[in-house]
């Protein structure tokens, strides 16, 4: 490759980086905690399931569905999900919609979204799940930014870019990617960011093509939709989503009235129709009309991502659509894999947590690339010290900043109650203002190393809290929790205390750093002295 196409490619490979660091830093640390999403919603709430009935299966849904059909006015148009008890999470969870008297004022909706946790056997609300969805926001952060459709796409087109810096990161070190891949210089610090940056880059190739690739997937699907439904299909989206195998009978609405009665049997029979699986969600569309229909959604127990589903009648209990090997159509097939590529949950624990020490060390990817970006561009004359302090200060506020931020949500998580109200908004504000905070004071601090040394000790020190905060649940619950839960309170603080110590590891090089500088200061003002 010519020198002059070599220079450009390492340039563009640079600003693509620099562009999208700050956006992808925060994808992939909240992409590694959210490994943990399902560990994270028990921990926050293991109090509630310590003080309420311990996990059963004997649920009675017609129990359930007909005492909340006479509490509320359900939406038929709406489709009314359950989730039923696991031994993590001893409650039946319901999401539904209500029909509202007169539309939302703000948002204008006719209809109000309602996130409950039941007693599976009788019935009885014990609390709105709402307001403990700290694990659902880190896992928003992730994919939208906690911005939503606006967000995901965002998102999208950072990942697209990601996927470009990888291909030219990958042609501009080719010809030294083997001779160099051991090679760690601990000379000086811009050599020792480069060794880190190319090796940890090379060795998680695999894995960031994997993410860049199904990130692509997930958060721009929408464009691939709109073009195979522009030039394949002269814009006919029902014959795109018939040839991407969604072909399940659609029933229309009656437009009468009905109890949802008969759940339980058709439960059993379900279970008993698709064999070994793990339920995953039920589904109950056009709730209270004639026309409902159930649906069980599980994944197989013996095929790798083999999703399976079986809908019924619930007026009759006919059975109107079957599939026992992904959704009888490989794209729905590939897209389950994919999932479950990205998510990290098909080879059990040691899988998420390879993923997890990946994703953490792909942050350090990106932090090391600023830094070279940063040395590189300060030893050019022509370069605006301003531009510069601004880019440095707001690696430092945001990258930092972005830590402390969900360090002090999980913090707010734990000490806040879980019946106030207005709990997940007021988690939001904290990790939102926290980080807007980080960022805006970095960018005023002129002495950076000293304050980057404090912020990371402060992050690191919000984490430990944040697990120590649990040690109450271990002394009050722990001979009543099972012994999955108490899997899950052990995995979340391991996982803080690990973020925790690697915070205060790298304040520490910081605190020397800020050490180096005073004494080259304080040297320089002593030569002074003595010439003068």
């Amino acid at each position: 490759m010519k020198s002059q196409t070599l220079k450009s490619l390492t340039n563009a490979h640079a600003w693509i980086g620099l562009i999208i660091s700050f956006v992808l830093f925060i994808v992939f640390i909240a992409g590694s905690i959210s490994l943990f999403r399902e560990n994270i919603e028990t921990w926050e709430k293991v109090s509630l399931i310590g003080e309420h009935s311990p996990h059963t299966s004997q649920v009675s849904y017609d129990t359930v569905l007909a005492k909340l059909d006479e509490k509320y006015e359900i939406d038929t148009h709406h489709i009314f999900y359950l989730y039923q008890p696991t031994e993590r999470n001893p409650f039946l969870q319901v999401y539904f919609a209500i029909e509202l008297d007169e539309p939302h004022p703000i948002t204008g909706e006719d209809h109000q979204d309602m996130y409950l946790l039941l007693n599976p056997v009788n019935g009885d609300i014990i609390a709105d799940a709402n307001e403990f969805q700290f694990a659902n926001f880190v896992y928003h952060l992730h994919y939208d930014l906690g911005a939503g459709r606006i967000g995901l796409y965002f998102v999208g087109i950072i990942t697209l870019f990601f996927f470009v810096a990888l291909i030219s990161g990958v042609v501009i070190h080719w010809r030294k990617l083997f001779k160099n891949f051991y090679q760690y210089r601990l000379g000086a610090n811009k050599d020792k960011w480069l060794d880190a940056h190319n090796l940890i880059g090379t060795m998680g190739l695999p894995f960031h093509i994997m993410y860049a690739f199904t990130g692509l997937v997930f958060n721009l699907v929408i464009i691939y939709q709109i073009s195979y439904a522009v030039l394949l299909y002269q814009g006919d989206q029902g014959k795109v989503l018939q040839a991407a195998g969604f072909n399940e009978p659609h029933i229309e609405e009656v437009d009468i009235r009905m109890p949802m009665q008969g759940i339980d049997e058709l439960y059993t029979k379900a279970m008993d129709e698709l064999g070994d699986v793990t339920l995953r969600r039920m589904m109950i569309e056009h709730f209270g009309d004639q026309s409902a229909v159930l649906v069980f959604m599980a994944k197989s127990n013996d095929e790798f991502s083999n999703d399976v589903e079986v809908r019924y009648a619930i007026k009759d209990q006919q059975q109107v659509y079957i599939t026992k090997d992904n959704y009888d159509n490989n794209l729905r097939g590939g897209l389950a894999t994919i999932a479950s590529l990205h998510f990290g949950d098909f080879a059990g624990y040691g899988m998420r947590i390879a993923f997890f020490i990946l994703g953490l060390a792909t942050a350090y990817i990106i932090i090391t690339g600023n830094l070279m970006w940063i040395s590189k561009r300060a030893k050019q004359k022509k370069q605006s010290k301003r531009s510069l302090t601004f880019v440095t200060r707001l690696t430092s506020g945001a990258f930092i900043g972005c830590m402390l931020a969900i360090a002090l949500g999980a913090v707010a998580a734990k000490l806040i109650p879980l019946d106030v109200a207005g709990r997940m908004s007021t988690i939001h504000t904290i990790v939102y203002v926290s980080f807007f905070l980080s960022t805006v004071i970095s960018l005023v601090i002129k002495q950076q190393d000293l304050f980057c040394n404090y912020l990371l000790k402060f992050s690191g020190l919000a984490y430990a809290i944040a697990a120590l905060l649990n040690i109450p649940n271990y002394i009050q619950f722990g001979g009543i929790l099972s012994g999955q839960v108490v899997a899950d309170l052990v995995i979340v603080d391991m996982m803080l205390y690990t973020i925790a110590a690697l915070c205060w590891y790298s304040a520490q090089k910081f605190e020397k750093r800020a050490e180096q500088l005073q004494q080259e200061i304080n040297t320089m003002g002593s030569e002074t002295a003595l010439n003068s």
